[in-house]
């Protein structure tokens, strides 16, 4: 029997088996430490890493395999936060948008077929100022969405990728 050390002030017994205590004093041998010294490392390296030492697969196999669930864990735990924060206020930009888009499209077909009524009432010259306004709004327009897409790339930029913004304080979808 060896008396094994647990702290300066107590001391307890353990009992081991002749073949198992030949093995540790050998091997306390071999590193140069007392048989207690040894087993206690032993022991504490086993209820560190919460392996039970009586189990015959590798060991180390076990304890990286728990890192690598407790990464995993974290992982997701990350990627369920992104989803939460980020995916979902582009998700809603996303449905805004197309639902603005939708209800637009359908206003355009309205007021086209208004205007086609109207347009054969005009004469020649009429029809072409029309059209010179119309190429006007267009490019107007045209420039209006260069220069929203421009402010809202800088905006994300600024922000970086997996901030929280305020929706009320995105460029995107402001008035025009």
């Amino acid at each position: 029997m060896e008396t094994i050390t647990m702290s300066t002030e107590l001391r307890r017994r353990v009992t081991l088996d002749n073949i198992v205590y030949r093995k540790g004093e050998a091997a306390a041998a071999e590193v140069g430490a007392s048989l207690g010294a040894y087993a206690s490392a032993a022991v504490d390296y086993f209820a560190t890493r919460g392996l039970d030492p009586r189990e015959t697969e590798a060991r180390e196999g076990q304890l990286i395999m728990r890192q690598i669930k407790k990464l995993g864990d974290r992982v997701f735990g990350f990627l369920q936060e992104q989803e939460r924060t980020l995916l979902t206020a582009m998700l809603e930009e996303m449905l805004r948008t197309r639902i603005t888009l939708d209800r637009v499209l359908r206003m355009n077909e309205i007021l086209v077929g208004n205007l086609n009524a109207q347009l054969e009432t005009l004469s020649e010259a009429q029809l072409q100022r029309q059209q010179q306004a119309l190429q006007l709004l267009r490019q107007r327009n045209e420039e209006a969405v260069e220069k929203q897409v421009r402010e809202a790339l800088q905006a994300a930029q600024q922000d970086g990728p997996g901030k929280r913004r305020n929706p009320a304080e995105s460029p995107v979808g402001k008035g025009q």
